[in-house]
């Protein structure tokens, strides 16, 4: 077998015909300097040609449904295994994902839930057995001869709607008789009931004779029952007993049913407990745990002025006074004695809640004004309540969802009244409420997807079963507590399998990714990794390398892209790219062990091993002036209402270990509350009490690392917004020839402009085959420049010269060539772009247009992800030019060399989850440092010791 995979020829973007070698069965880091071209030779070149080649492997047949890789610009790659890439891109956008899905231990607690779980009943919790229709017929045999029994099942109002919906939904399922608090009705007759009072209700399913001929019918009679209705509950009420039998009737009932309500439950599936199944899914949320309700503040237009004169929205009333809601908003003010014509802010409270949320159910009579419809005549005098303007919009949203159809304005109107709630059925845990009594050990699917990992991990271990469920029972654990333990490992304790995949960092993404194939235990595998260590604090960094270690140790090979020292320090092979980024860089400027590095004088990670380069802790840190913004009494998520001041005019680090709170703190709570405040009003913070001091500031950006624009023309020229100054500077030089062109003749968006029609400004075209990967090549017509001219092929920095002259479009270039983002073409394709060059192109947005005199907030989440010790010093240069010219800079960060820097750090912690959300440490890092309560302080201790080095 090989002991190295052999890459010859590499050509792929800046890599300049590498040959490199790679060690089979070790630990590889690949690093260098960002834009050097590491995910170019991991990704691009060896996990691509990796994949391209099982692809290869499999038939004409296979491959004809699935999409066909292009070859990566390489001579041949040798000693390939099957490959996995695992990245740190989130890439989650599903609602439905969670942590739980994602590892698939939540399908393991729906099997230990249909399994090993002990149901209640829905009415008085007392424990029901689980029984299959053969064991409920086998029952009922038992009974006499000629003893009549009524099958029956409970039914449930559907939230929100009245309890006619709730009767045409079971008419629709053929069901004719239903019991209602005892007593029985038809459902071809009306049936008048009080909506504001909940009501015991059961269908009436069958009535059968015991009688040997009766069983098979009736076990499909209660096999179609059990899907149909009931939620799984099913009841046998004995109603007559043959002359001259005696039926116990408590006999019968005990051990099969509850003995009060005589509720017996259906076997149990584990799709009984899955929010992706329709039958088992809150009927309100669909499963999501999320609900759009309005607002009563986003109904009004102008509280200055009469809901008569135009207070309220259009939508709500129309056009004129004839309408029904017109008529039940005048008959509301009659009886209750408010008038129409008063301005809306000046009316009492009482009056606001009955217009927006309604009477409540109280009746009064309909009297509408002077110009009325005829159906409006026909109810003069009728005792009516009134749901409120409110209740009548979250109506027609459900209309609306089961339409699944609506006109652009209908969807502008829910969006503009309408924010996103808990679900008010399910609260959130988003199964139907009969799921939730069910239980193992005390507890119900929601309230074990709501504990820390952690603390799973210890429910489970203490878990005693029933005789007849424990071998399955401890099988199941046995299986989900493997899994718990390989995410504890790697630091994901503070997680809960409820928290929804899309709120979760893209470094915690990739580890529980990885988690998932150790668990696998797949050996002779190629793994390749993008950054595990991102979104790590520097107590949890070993975590991860002693798992990918471990990874190795089971017969793998694994290839890291990383700058984390401590990662780079414990590899086996390094090999660095550079030296410089783009077309600088794509050599092998060192390969070995750390040795190796330190003694190679072209090795700029080896300089930074050796001490020879470092970031300086600031000689004099700024002091705050007495500003702050303070934040009271928050209480979001593991926040443990607590008030923070954050000092305005400095740079400011929120640190602590992973899932402490720091992302709460700031983009749930601070972010959004001055979002709210400067921006939209319908954003709807995390919980807590005050945000003071936020009249000091002009506004709030938060630069992060979603992609830039909105489609794949969008580029750095576009987003930094230079490029329009280049297409007039064309215009005006075509003018200058008598030519009629314009600007719009300049830009590849415009179509019948100056585009390129033949790819549509895209530059390359695409051609499909069906049994081979797409080709893609450069437009014949354009030859790649998308319109006439080929500017937009020049890197940044041969920009900064080109275009010296040009005051306002060399000061955008600078700054994004000062960010260390030099190399990429300023007609890159946003598509092609990381999530911290993104970054960092906004950054240098921001910088281009800084104005002295306004004091905005700027805020970051992670700024240094991707970037070498070298591009860090960059990176904290620029961000010194935004608090320098007056603003806040508010960075939420895990590395030491950024957290060294602050003017003013505040350290979450002790720990993560419910262990952390209160502050344990805050003032300047030699502050944090000293003290004795920090995880933090243990770590920046060591950095600002004069005599550090990066050496391990």
């Amino acid at each position: 077998m090989k002991q190295f995979i052999e890459v010859r020829g590499a050509r792929q973007n800046n890599l300049q015909n590498i040959d490199v070698n790679i060690p089979r069965d070790k630990l590889t880091v690949i690093t260098g300097v960002s834009g050097s071209g590491k995910s170019s030779l991991a990704f691009e070149v060896i996990y691509g040609e990796g994949q391209r080649r099982f692809l290869e492997s499999l038939s004409t047949f296979a491959k004809s449904r699935m999409n066909q890789l292009k070859k990566p610009d390489v001579d041949f790659v040798f000693g390939l295994s099957p490959v996995i890439a695992i990245e740190q891109r989130k890439g989650i956008v599903n609602p439905r994902s969670t942590v739980g899905t994602m590892t698939d231990i939540y399908d393991f607690l729906r099997l230990l839930f249909a399994s090993a779980s002990d149901a209640g009943c829905p009415f008085c919790d007392h424990k029901v057995p689980a029984r299959t229709p053969g064991q409920m017929i086998d029952r009922i045999q038992q009974l006499p001869m000629g003893t009549e029994l009524e099958v029956l099942a409970p039914i449930y109002k559907i939230y929100g709607e009245n309890f006619e919906t709730t009767f045409d939904e079971i008419r629709s399922k053929g069901f004719r008789n239903v019991i209602i608090d005892g007593s029985r009705f038809s459902l071809g007759d009306p049936i008048a009931l009080d909506e504001e009072i909940e009501h015991q209700i059961e269908v009436v399913i069958d009535k059968v004779v015991v009688q040997p001929n009766v069983f098979k019918a009736l076990t499909k009679t209660i096999e179609n029952s059990l899907k149909l209705v009931g939620e799984g509950f099913i009841r046998f009420e004995i109603t007559g007993v043959p002359e001259g039998k005696q039926v116990n009737a408590d006999d019968f009932y005990r051990g099969f049913a509850c003995p009060e309500h005589h509720l017996t439950l259906g076997e149990l599936q584990p799709n009984y407990f899955s929010f992706n199944d329709p039958d088992s899914a809150c009927r309100t949320c669909g499963g999501i745990g999320t609900f759009m309700r309005a607002e009563a503040r986003f109904l009004v237009k102008n509280a200055d002025k009469s809901i008569n004169k135009g207070a309220l929205d259009p939508k709500m009333l129309g056009t004129n006074n004839t309408t029904w809601n017109w008529a039940m908003l005048n008959s509301l003010a009659k009886h209750y004695g408010f008038s129409l014509d008063t301005p809306l802010k000046e009316l009492p409270d009482w009056a606001h809640s009955l217009i927006f949320y309604g009477s409540r159910g109280e009746k009064f009579p309909f009297t509408p004004g002077d110009e009325i419809s005829k159906t409006q005549a026909r109810h003069i005098g009728k005792p009516m309540s009134y749901g409120g303007l409110v209740h009548m919009i979250n109506w027609w949203y459900n209309l609306y969802l089961k339409r699944k159809a609506a006109s652009p304005a209908e969807e502008e109107f829910y969006k503009r009244v309408m924010i996103e709630h808990t679900c008010p059925d399910c609260e959130g845990r988003k199964l139907k409420p009969q799921r939730f009594h069910v239980k193992v050990g005390g507890a119900d699917i929601h309230e074990l997807c709501q504990m820390s990992l952690q603390e799973l991990h210890s429910f489970l271990a203490g878990l005693r079963f029933k005789e007849e469920t424990a071998v399955i029972g401890r099988q199941i654990t046995a299986e989900i507590q493997s899994r718990l333990v390989l995410l504890l490992d790697i630091g994901l304790d503070y997680l809960s399998l409820g928290r929804r995949s899309d709120s979760i960092s893209g470094g915690e993404a990739q580890r529980i990714r990885l988690s998932t194939q150790i668990s696998s235990g797949l050996m002779g595998m190629l793994y390749v990794l993008d950054e595990p260590s991102i979104g790590l604090h520097a107590r949890d960094s070993m975590r991860i390398i002693d798992t990918l270690k471990k990874l190795r140790d089971i017969g793998n090979t694994i290839i890291v892209v990383e700058h984390d020292i401590d990662t780079i320090c414990s590899a086996d092979h390094i090999i660095e790219v550079g030296p410089g980024p783009g077309r600088r860089g794509g050599r092998i400027i060192a390969e070995g062990k750390v040795e190796q590095l330190r003694a190679e004088p072209n090795s700029i990670t080896g300089a930074f091993l050796t001490g020879t380069r470092k970031i300086e802790v600031p000689a004099q840190r700024r002091q705050p002036q007495g500003m702050k913004l303070t934040i009271r009494g928050a209480r979001a998520n593991n926040l443990r209402n607590i008030s923070v001041d954050i000092p305005l005019g400095v740079m400011v680090c929120i640190t602590g270990v992973s899932g402490s709170g720091k992302s709460t703190l700031i983009n749930e709570v601070m972010c959004k509350q001055l979002y709210a405040t400067f921006h939209d009003a319908r954003i709807v913070p995390g919980e807590h009490d005050a945000l003071e001091g936020h009249e000091q500031l002009s506004g709030i950006i938060t630069i992060d690392q979603s992609p830039i624009g909105r489609s794949s023309r969008s580029n750095p020229a576009t987003y930094v917004g230079f490029f329009d100054r280049v297409r007039e500077m064309y215009a005006e030089a075509a003018s200058a020839e008598g030519s009629p062109l314009t600007k719009h003749d300049f830009s590849f968006n415009q179509k019948n402009g100056g585009r390129c029609e033949h790819c549509q400004g895209e530059g390359t075209v695409t051609t499909q085959l069906q049994f081979m990967p797409d080709v893609e090549a450069v437009c014949p017509v354009c030859k790649g420049a998308r319109f006439n001219e080929s500017v937009l092929d020049m890197s940044i920095e041969d920009a900064v010269a080109f275009f010296d002259d040009q005051p306002y479009i060399a000061r955008k270039l600078a700054v994004l060539n000062d960010l260390g983002l030099g190399y990429l073409q300023i007609g890159q394709s946003s598509a092609t772009l990381s999530g911290g060059e993104a970054q960092r192109i906004k950054l240098a947005t921001e910088l281009s247009k800084v104005k002295r005199g306004s004091h905005n907030l700027y805020v970051l989440d992670e700024p240094t992800t991707g970037l070498h010790l070298r591009d860090i010093q960059r990176l904290i240069d620029c961000l010194n030019q935004l608090v320098d010219a007056g603003h806040t800079v508010v960075i939420i960060e895990h590395h030491l060399d950024m957290i060294k820097i602050a003017d003013h750090i505040i350290d979450m912690g002790p720990d993560g989850g419910h262990k952390g959300g209160t502050v344990v440490a805050s003032g300047t890092p030699e502050e944090v440092a000293a003290s004795t309560d920090s995880l933090t302080g243990r770590y920046l201790r060591e950095m600002l010791a004069p005599q550090h080095t990066y050496a391990r």
